[in-house]
């Protein structure tokens, strides 16, 4: 029975956690839930089709379909950083750091990380500034 009630426990616990951990943290490294959430549009001004998807969760995410390589705006309603991630043709990753409270209306305008962004992590995991 002590079993059977550990394992409904662990499963309540994973399912209040948010959005699906695609990426663990590096060993001996838990991720922090962020408090808030970061909000990423596919066109400029908080605009555009499928509307905003908001990240508040824990560890590496993927974007949607519609924001993949196609972030035009973000706004942060967070005292957290988290940081966008682009995983490259050449390999590897590369992130750039989103503060607490930051937003960009135009963040595709001059070849920011707005064309670039595959996923949303908590922590920088092993990648590069980019």
């Amino acid at each position: 029975m002590r079993l059977r009630t550990a394992a409904v426990i662990t499963a309540l616990t994973a399912l209040s956690l948010g959005p699906t951990v695609h990426a663990p943290a590096q060993a001996g490294q838990q991720s922090a839930l962020i408090g808030g959430e970061v909000c990423f549009w596919p066109e400029p001004e908080m605009m555009g089709p499928g509307g905003g998807w908001c990240y508040s969760g824990t560890g590496y995410t993927d974007v949607p379909e519609r924001i993949h390589d196609h972030a035009g705006s973000f706004e942060s309603r967070s005292n957290d950083s988290v940081f966008a991630i682009d995983h490259p043709s050449w390999g590897g990753c590369i992130y750039r750091e989103i503060r607490g409270r930051d937003y960009n209306m135009h963040w595709m305008d001059n070849r920011d990380f707005g064309n670039k962004i595959d996923g949303v992590a908590s922590e920088k995991g092993g990648c590069q500034p980019g």
